[in-house]
């Protein structure tokens, strides 16, 4: 009987020591675990952070891209505000050109005839 409670004795020790030591390990286990889910947390955390920062970044961009394209639209407006005006320009140059050559014609034609008549003036005198 004595040989029996010792066994039990025994027993009993050492599935004490078991469970110390499997609480000792899954203590040790959930610690890890924590720390790793802290780890992962703080990882969340600065992603979360770099994403609302790119998305603020994308909307800054998408407002500097709207604002080009509309200096862009207003630039092609003007541009053809000039093409437009450039246009006229060479019509009225063009038309300019053309009485100016006219005008010289006609000079050319006056200082002929006043060249003939001062020929007949000095023929008239002599």
């Amino acid at each position: 009987m004595m040989d029996f409670l010792i066994g039990a004795a025994i027993g009993a020790g050492c599935m004490l020591a078991k469970e110390q030591l499997i609480d000792k390990k899954e203590v040790e286990s959930l610690d890890q675990k924590k720390r790793e889910l802290d780890s992962l947390s703080d990882e969340n955390e600065k992603l979360r952070k770099r994403y609302k920062e790119a998305e603020r970044q994308i909307e800054d961009l998408l407002s500097e891209n709207n604002r080009l394209k509309r200096a862009n639209k207003s630039s092609d407006n003007e541009k053809d505000d000039l093409e437009d005006e450039l246009e006229d320009a060479k019509v009225k140059i063009k038309k300019l050109v053309s009485q100016n050559e006219d005008l010289l014609r006609e000079l050319k034609q006056y200082k002929d005839a006043c060249a003939n008549y001062e020929e007949q003036i000095k023929n008239l005198k002599a």
